[in-house]
């Protein structure tokens, strides 16, 4: 499975879960589709949403709409509790004709911003699937569709939006086209450090070269050399915050040929040289 891509395995006829993680399991940067939501039943975490740092506490949630990019570290004595829903199964009928989608990206993504009375609120609903989910009693089902409802609902009308609008998210419509995209990203994710064209990949894929670039422009917005890009400066992200390897071997690991083109890139990206983005995003 591709890091840049996760695909949950829900149950298609009640795709929802809960996963217990403890503080020694860290997650790189990812997206899916599916809303997230992260509650710290112990300890202190740190992660991210969108390149911005967080560090909550225990009691306290973040929320992650779908199609963010997000990360978790190493929070040793931790540890929380991980709810995921595909939004599709709460859509269905829905004549206010509302995209949740985009109104969950634009929420402040943690608790810490809310009202306190709504954090509360939302924590309590948040156990209280959870006891139901370790409880399974007759009806545990209807009780957790309800609560869920709740959720949303809360989430809609008493969380506030950001200040700013959030970046663009991934938004994808099919299966099989997650699948297949899957499998772009996973050759991605084990071939990156490596001398990557276009031509390569659209062979692995069984795909014309033509074809295979109406494909992925039309399916995630970008060329297939900027998502390359884009991929190999998350990598380089990712080692900066979490290693101390110079920018020099950071490079060669995220395989881009030229240092001229990895510092423009990250540049271009964050709006600061690597370093100053080391300095800023590591969390004491």
């Amino acid at each position: 499975m591709a890091i840049y891509l996760e695909m949950p395995e829900l149950d298609k006829d009640f795709p929802f879960r809960i996963l217990v993680n403890d503080g020694d399991i860290l997650t790189t940067p990812h997206w899916h589709r599916e809303v997230e939501l992260i509650y710290v039943t112990k300890g202190t975490i740190s992660l991210g949403i969108d390149d911005v740092p967080y560090k909550l506490r225990e009691g306290e949630i973040a929320f992650i709409g779908g199609g963010l990019i997000h990360y978790v570290l190493a929070s040793p004595g931790s540890e929380r509790l991980v709810y995921q829903f595909d939004l599709n199964y709460f859509t269905a009928g829905n004549k206010e004709n509302l995209d949740l989608q985009k109104l969950f990206a634009e929420l402040l993504p943690i608790s810490p911003h809310w009202e306190k009375k709504d954090e509360i609120a939302v924590r309590s609903l948040l156990e209280q699937m959870n006891r139901e989910m370790e409880n399974q009693e007759t009806g545990y089902q209807f009780a957790l569709k309800a609560e869920l409802f709740e959720l949303i609902t809360r989430l809609l009308r008493d969380i506030p939006q950001q200040a700013k609008q959030p970046k663009k998210i991934n938004k994808l419509a099919t299966q099989d086209v997650l699948e297949k995209l899957d499998g772009i990203f996973s050759y991605v994710e084990g071939h990156y450090q490596e001398v990557l064209t276009l031509q390569t990949i659209a062979e692995i894929t069984g795909y014309s070269s033509f074809y295979f670039t109406k494909f992925f422009k039309k399916n995630t917005g970008k060329t297939f050399l900027t998502f390359l890009n884009e991929y190999r400066i998350d990598k380089a992200k990712w080692l900066l915050i979490n290693s101390d390897l110079p920018v020099s071997e950071i490079i060669t690991q995220t395989g881009f040929e030229s240092d001229k083109t990895f510092y423009r890139l990250f540049k271009s990206s964050m709006a600061m040289a690597p370093l100053e983005y080391r300095s800023t995003m590591k969390i004491e």
